[in-house]
């Protein structure tokens, strides 16, 4: 409870700083709302090829791209703020401070600043998947809607852990700046695990997660889930 009272304080701070600019506001909700109008826009161009995509149609695969924008946006909103360049931090010192602070340290050096206007992504990608849970043969289920809600937690729990393990490289090479290979990789996931090549599909499943991020989630929602997805 005293971690959640501190991440509130901090996201209290961070909206009031982020409401003195009003208008970064609505321009970094413009942005997103044309990145999400692009993805559904790219996905309407695949499908006049083709009826299924790795066997998702179109309405799946708009829940799995409305689901990938919600953990865009809570990695936007309260991960990325922290460890972007994590590796300039401990380069330049700036760490010691922190690491002498009255808090745990991991919380403070991966939770302890945050974007607002992250959450205005989180917003679009729900009703992304809304829009696309309405056009589904059969609606989701109340076990589907649940199953989908703890795999997405999942899926940024394993997001935040992929990242403070990625960070920690900057303590052994200070000079290396990974988080643009991460992108790289986080990008691919926008789209399911199974189009890609199996070494590849192996690679974003155990090494690099991404398939926990959106493809599994959207799968609970799409198609149910059982004892052994979950």
């Amino acid at each position: 409870m005293r971690l959640l009272r501190l991440l509130l304080g901090i996201f209290t701070i961070a909206l009031q700083r982020e409401l003195a600019h009003r208008a970064n506001l609505l321009f970094a909700a413009l942005l997103t709302a044309t990145g999400v109008a692009a993805g559904l826009a790219a996905l309407g161009v695949v499908y006049t090829q083709t009826e299924t995509l790795a066997g998702w149609r179109l309405p799946e695969m708009v829940v799995l791209l409305g689901t990938f924008t919600v953990v865009g946006g809570l990695r936007a909103t309260f991960i990325e703020p922290n460890l972007a360049w994590f590796a300039g931090t401990v380069r330049e010192g700036r760490l010691d401070d922190l690491l002498l602070q009255p808090a745990p340290s991991i919380f403070l050096a991966s939770l302890g600043a945050c974007h607002p206007w992250g959450l205005a992504q989180v917003a679009l990608g729900l009703v992304t998947v809304a829009f696309g849970a309405r056009g589904l043969e059969a609606l989701p289920t109340v076990g589907g809607v649940l199953a989908w809600a703890v795999l997405l937690a999942a899926g940024v729990a394993i997001t935040w852990a992929s990242r403070v393990l990625l960070a920690c490289l900057a303590f052994w090479a200070p000079y290396v700046e990974p988080d643009v290979l991460y992108d790289a990789f986080w990008q691919l996931g926008r789209y399911p695990v199974g189009i890609y090549h199996p070494a590849v599909r192996a690679l974003l499943t155990a090494v690099v997660p991404v398939a926990f991020i959106a493809t599994i989630p959207a799968r609970a929602l799409t198609r149910g889930a059982g004892p052994p997805l979950l």
